[in-house]
């Protein structure tokens, strides 16, 4: 008996599919994420959270962290740089993932970060073809940027009580989303940064105070007076414009 003809089909079928697996290729990526104005994510700050997808199915191709150091300052902020130039070192923080590709994909790319600083967390994405067997590695691979600063308070504690009539000292670390830190003479200069504290009592608005920076805590300083009982609600903004950075931190406490 001669086989019917959907037996051919299903044949070709499985043919096809396996001559396709077949020929899916290895393809590199590696993905570094850098820091508006600073250094690489994934050295001593945290890390960097990095998905590739399909742009068309949302599948995901590959996922994970960037890690390594944040690389060579000079290498990095050195202006005089042609477009173009590397400024990844080999320790530098990277995610290395490798694609199985039996054809071109459009792939997205997001990544996330700084990890460990939730209120200073920003995310990017970019699009761009992938060919198979063609590695995106060269100079610094799949460059992306996030914008921003990292405002942490450490003063004061979040919903203590305070008596009335002082004044609560309000203290702030401000550095880039790398962890690079502010100085006054250093790569990344304090007098860049305006820092300011909003206040509301009890919901109501009682100003705005300005925080100055003090070169031996590296922290940017002020006194807010705790005239009145209620709830304070602080939210403390810091703005660089040479980088158009920006960060945000809150707290609040109680005077009695």
């Amino acid at each position: 008996m001669r086989p019917t003809l959907p037996f051919f089909l299903c044949l070709a079928a499985t043919v096809a599919g396996t001559s396709a697996q077949a020929m899916a290729e290895p393809t590199r990526v590696d993905v570094r994420v850098l820091a508006r104005g600073a250094k690489f994510l994934g050295g001593y700050a945290a890390a960097a959270r990095v998905v590739l997808s399909d742009a068309e199915t949302g599948q995901i191709l590959a996922q994970g962290q960037t890690s390594g150091t944040t690389g060579d300052t000079r290498r990095i902020m050195d202006g005089k740089n042609p477009p173009g130039t590397r400024r990844s070192t080999p320790d530098s923080a990277v995610f290395h993932a490798t694609l199985d590709l039996d054809r071109p994909h459009r792939v997205t790319l997001s990544v996330t970060g700084p990890l460990s600083q939730p209120q200073a967390t920003t995310t990017a994405t970019s699009t761009q073809w992938i060919l198979p067997g063609r590695d995106l590695t060269a100079g610094d691979g799949w460059l992306m940027e996030l914008p921003g600063l990292i405002v942490d308070l450490a003063q004061p504690v979040a919903y203590q009580w305070i008596k009335s009539g002082t004044t609560v000292p309000l203290r702030a670390g401000v550095t880039m989303l790398c962890g690079c830190a502010l100085s006054e003479n250093g790569p990344w200069h304090a007098r860049d940064v305006e820092v300011e504290a909003y206040v509301t009592v009890d919901g109501a608005t009682l100003g705005k105070v300005g925080l100055r920076f003090d070169p031996g805590s590296a922290m940017f300083e002020a006194n807010l007076p705790a005239t009145a009982p209620g709830l304070y609600e602080v939210e403390v903004r810091a703005w660089m414009e040479k980088h158009n950075n920006a960060g945000v931190a809150r707290t609040a406490f109680f005077v009695h």
